[in-house]
C-alpha cells in the first residue's frame, strides 16, 4: 500500500541545523528618583524589562548584558543611583537560516494567517518572553514583525496551537487578533480536524479503536504525562481515535485523530495501548527499540509522529484542508519497513 503523503524533495537540499542570530538590540533609560538606592534587577524590571520575567532579566544581568554609565554590572543586587544611565542589551534570538532543515515550510499564507509545515526538532515557542532558543514563535516574530497576537502569552506571538518539538507537520498561526480568537474558538469547540500519521512498534490487536483515558502530570517527571484511571481535579479527559493504514512485521503505520488536544496525548495513549512510537525519547515500552528496525535503517533521532492533515474554517474563506508531506527520515523508515519487514499473513 502506497503512502498517501510522499516525502518533500526540498528537504534533501537543506543543511541540517544551520541557524542565524537576530542582531541584539539595546534599550536605555535613566535611574529615576523613585529607584534611587534600589536593586539593579528591580530597576531593570521597572525601566527596561516590560514583558520579561524578573528571573530572565536577572540572568541577563549575570551574563553581562546590563551596564550603568558604561560599566558592566553583573550583580542583580547592586544598588543604583539616581541619574545613572542604564543600558540593557537584549540578547539575540536564534532563528533557522533560510533554506535550512529547521526552517518551517509555508503551506499557505494570506494577510490573516499561515499554515506551516513545522520540522521536527523545532519547538513551537520558548519558556517565556526573551527566550533566545530557536522556535516557531521567534521565527514568526523575525519574519512578520512584533505585532502578532499574543493571546497565549508574550512568548507565543502568533501561536494558535502546539505541536511537540519532536513532531513534524501542519500547524496554523495567526496574524490578527480577531483571526487568532476565531481559530482558538474552533480548537476549543473541537471543530478543527487533525490527522496524524505514526510509525509504531507492535502489532495492533484491532484495525481501529478509540482510546479514552484521562491524563495527568507524571509526579516523577513533571514534563511528562501518564494515563490514569483517576478522575480527580488533577486529571484531564483525553480521547484518541486510531486506525491501521499499513501493517508490517512488528511495526505499523497508523492514522491517528485526537479528539482532544492534551499534552503528549497521542504518544501516551498509543504507548498505553502497546503501540509506542518509534523514536520517542520519553515514552518507551519494554522489548521495543530502534535496534528492531531493518538493517541499514537510519536512526530517526526523532519521534515518528507527523501532523499530516489539518482542516479548519478560515475566518474569511471558509472550510480549508492542508496536507504536509512526510519528512525524509519518516519516508525512509517507511520504505525500508515495506521492503524488509512486510506483514506476515
Amino acid at each position: 500500500m502506497e503512502s498517501p503523503l510522499r516525502a518533500s524533495s526540498s528537504r534533501l537540499l537543506r543543511p541540517r541545523g544551520f541557524v542565524s542570530d537576530v542582531i541584539e538590540k539595546k534599550v536605555k533609560a535613566k535611574i529615576t528618583p523613585e529607584l534611587h538606592g534600589q536593586r539593579l534587577d528591580k530597576a531593570v524590571v521597572e525601566l527596561l524589562g516590560k514583558g520579561y520575567s524578573r528571573s530572565r532579566l536577572s540572568g541577563w544581568i549575570r551574563a553581562g548584558k546590563v551596564d550603568l554609565d558604561g560599566e558592566v554590572i553583573e550583580k542583580p543586587g547592586f544598588l543604583v543611583i539616581e541619574g545613572q544611565k542604564i543600558t540593557l542589551q537584549v540578547p539575540a534570538v536564534k532563528v533557522p537560516e533560510v533554506g535550512s532543515e529547521l526552517e518551517p515550510t509555508i503551506l499557505f499564507e494570506d494577510e490573516y494567517l499561515a499554515v506551516l509545515d513545522k520540522p521536527a526538532g523545532l519547538p513551537m515557542h520558548g519558556n517565556s518572553k526573551g527566550d533566545t532558543q530557536m522556535s516557531v514563535a521567534n521565527w514568526l516574530a523575525h519574519k512578520y514583525g512584533p505585532n502578532l497576537p499574543i493571546g497565549q502569552g508574550a512568548e507565543r506571538p502568533g501561536i494558535v496551537h502546539r505541536l511537540d518539538r519532536g513532531t513534524s507537520g501542519a500547524c496554523v498561526v495567526a496574524f490578527q487578533v480577531d483571526v487568532f480568537e476565531d481559530l482558538q474558538a474552533q480548537f476549543a469547540e473541537r471543530s478543527v480536524e487533525k490527522e496524524y500519521h505514526a510509525i509504531c512498534f507492535g502489532k495492533p490487536r484491532f484495525r481501529s479503536d478509540w482510546i479514552e483515558r484521562r491524563l495527568r502530570a507524571d509526579p516523577r517527571a513533571p514534563n511528562r504525562v501518564v494515563a490514569t484511571n483517576s478522575t480527580d481535579s488533577s486529571t484531564r479527559d483525553a480521547l484518541t481515535y486510531w486506525e491501521v493504514i499499513e501493517d508490517f512485521n512488528g511495526f505499523a503505520l497508523l492514522l491517528v485523530k485526537p479528539r482532544t488536544g492534551r499534552k503528549h496525548q497521542v504518544r501516551v495513549h498509543l504507548t498505553d495501548a502497546g503501540l509506542p512510537l518509534v523514536g520517542d525519547p520519553f515514552y518507551h515500552a519494554k522489548n521495543f527499540g530502534v535496534g528492531m528496525l531493518p538493517e541499514g535503517c537510519p536512526d530517526p533521532e526523532r519521534t515518528l509522529l507527523h501532523a499530516a492533515k489539518l482542516s479548519f474554517a478560515h475566518p474569511k474563506l471558509g472550510k480549508m484542508e492542508f496536507e504536509a508531506p512526510y519528512p525524509l527520515v519518516f519516508q525512509q523508515v517507511l520504505d525500508l519497513l515495506r521492503r524488509d519487514l512486510p506483514a506476515v499473513p
